[in-house]
This record gives structure tokens, sequence and C-alpha cells, in this order.
């Protein structure tokens, strides 16, 4: 059967590569996203990460880091962010995109315009 290319495919096949750090860094993100790992939390089951540390989770994906329920293992909805943030990194860039692209085109008008004959 013929692979599947979309974005996420390719993202989980990156993640796979290098064994869960890009969900890590992904949930480090998470006081602007509030997820964790690529798709959820489950991301980082038999990663690098679970295996150097033991944990099933990085800090990243707590609610409130500083907690003592934050211990790399509690997976209750109280604790962690469940969702992943793949889906709501994709919709920050497509805003942002389309706002860069936007920009980019005024100015671009505005270095095209003609040249208006001067009057003397």
């Amino acid at each position: 059967m013929a692979e599947i290319h979309t974005p996420y495919a390719s993202l989980k096949k990156l993640l796979s590569l290098l064994n869960g750090f890009v969900a890590v860094s992904m949930s480090q993100s998470r006081p602007l996203l509030k997820c964790c790992g690529v798709n959820n939390y489950t991301d980082f089951s038999g990663s690098s990460f679970e295996m150097t540390t033991g944990h099933t989770y990085p800090r990243g994906c707590c609610k409130s880091i500083g907690t003592v329920t934050c211990d790399g293992r509690n997976v209750s909805t109280n604790v962690i962010y469940q969702k992943g943030c793949f889906h709501k990194l994709l919709k920050i860039i497509k805003t942002q995109s389309f706002t860069l692209s936007g920009g980019s085109l005024g100015a671009a008008a505005i270095q095209v315009r003609p040249s208006l004959p001067r009057a003397y």
C-alpha cells in the first residue's frame, strides 16, 4: 500500500526519527499553545525521552509546572494538556503567513506605483 504524504504524516515520521525530541520541543511551547506532543501526550511513549527520564511526558505538558502532581507520570486531565500541538501550531503559522504576505504585498505595491510627472 502506498504511503500517504501529509504534513501530519511527515511530522510523525520526523518525530519517530528523532525519538520524541520534536514533540518535547513542541510541548515546551505550552504557555502559548496549551498542548502536549504532536498528536497528544502519548507521543512520548517509547521515545528516547521516556527511556532516558522514565517520565511519560515533559514538564512543558503540565498545566501548572510547580505542582507535586506534575511528576511526569500523572496523565490526568487536571494535570496535563491532553491535546497535541500540531494543529494549533499549524493554525498560528497559517495566520502569521497571511499577515506577512499581506504586508509584503502592500510594501511591494508602494514600490511599484508609477511615477507621476512633476509639475515645474
